[in-house]
């Protein structure tokens, strides 16, 4: 599956290479892997152009903005958030709300945690908004009835974007809608049946409830 002799086939492999090193990025060699990942992405997206394959351009930007996303938790934040950010855009520009709902939900929380990311080291107060208005994007899809897993993710994702606001402004109003979002994570993600998931959001909650004690 050369580039010359079977362009779709070699786009394809490149595709599902990225996403092999992306997983493997999540247990070693971050970094390195990441790395390797967007190399393959981009090799993928000289076939899966924008104007001849839109849908798989879409699926390939979505995924070399999540990679761009986890090297941006071990290095260049900033940039790789950046990258991170123009990448889930591009991929908005094929999934919309109207045409693929669900992929646009799922880029509009990936972007979401892109811009929540990068709040940590610039223009907190300016990202954390554009964090929240993705995660509210996002769940017009994701509904509890509907989506109660991608719910309950996006619900913890917009409660830390609410939990990271209330550091710069709005303390009390940013914290209570940060419980709010964590509490209605933990109606799908229990302790019973999401054990990896339930201390990951009862973490988060516990951070803030203390946060929250220190500034009174």
């Amino acid at each position: 599956f050369t580039f010359d002799s079977f362009p779709m086939n070699y786009a394809m492999t490149q595709n599902n290479l990225g996403n092999a090193f992306r997983t493997l990025a999540e247990v070693e060699a971050k970094s390195e892997n990441c790395k390797l990942a967007i190399k393959a992405y981009e090799k993928s997206m000289k076939v899966y152009t924008l104007d001849r394959f839109p849908m798989d351009y879409a699926m390939t930007q979505s995924n070399l903005g999540n990679a761009y996303c986890t090297l941006a938790e071990v290095e260049a934040k900033v940039e790789n958030c950046n990258l991170s950010i123009k990448a889930f855009e591009e991929a908005l520009k094929v999934r919309t709300l109207d045409s693929f709902p669900m992929d646009y939900a799922m880029t509009q929380s990936n972007l979401g945690n892109a811009f929540r990311t990068l709040a940590e080291v610039e223009e907190k107060s300016e990202n954390c908004n554009l964090a929240i208005k993705a995660c509210e994007e996002a769940l017009n899809v994701f509904t509890f009835d509907s989506f109660p897993m991608n719910y309950a993710m996006t619900q913890n994702n917009l409660g830390t974007a609410y939990s990271t606001l209330a550091e710069v402004e709005a303390k009390s109003k940013n914290c209570n809608l940060a419980i709010k979002a964590y509490k209605e994570a933990l109606k799908v993600f229990t302790k019973e049946e999401f054990p990896e998931n339930y201390p990951l959001v009862t973490s988060n909650l516990k951070e803030l409830l203390e946060f929250r004690e220190d500034e009174k």
